[in-house]
């Protein structure tokens, strides 16, 4: 009954791809005019949020909590009329998006240390997603899923 992971989640999740994706270009750029060589980095990103350790367990945690709120909200809104099982239902998915964003937000960071942390073990300073690369750079995808076991 509650509804899938909302837009916004989702949506806050493309955007900070696509603002690592702006920020790397800028730092290429930025790079070229200081006379550094730019190394560029590659990452699979829809993988790794879906298969990096943290983001999985928060996944995982997320679905736990989504069939227990389902549950607890299927059990209340028994019997109850339309106006109050709307009601319900908004506070659910409240509870449910909060817990999401609990979850998420220090995983994603888990991530992004993980990326971090494999860019300077290999000596790159630009790391876009393989959605925009379509030719060369330094594949970092298992080496960020190996920090993430770490």
């Amino acid at each position: 009954m509650l509804k899938a992971l909302p837009k916004s989640l989702a949506i806050i999740l493309i955007s900070s791809l696509v603002i690592g994706v702006g920020a790397g270009l800028t730092n290429l750029a930025v790079s070229r005019a200081a006379g550094e060589a730019a190394v560029i980095g590659k990452i699979d990103g829809p993988k790794l949020k879906q298969e990096f350790p943290a983001m999985k367990a928060a996944w995982d945690a997320i679905a736990k909590q989504k069939a227990a709120l389902e549950k607890e909200l299927n059990s209340k809104a028994e019997g109850q009329d339309e106006e109050t099982k709307k009601q319900l239902l908004d506070q659910y998915n409240t509870k449910y998006n909060e817990y999401a964003r609990t979850q998420l937000e220090p995983a994603a960071k888990a991530l992004e240390n993980a990326i971090a942390a494999a860019a300077k073990e290999k000596g790159v300073n630009v790391v876009i997603d393989t959605n925009v690369v379509h030719l060369g750079g330094i594949d970092l995808t298992d080496l960020v899923m190996k920090k993430g076991t770490k």
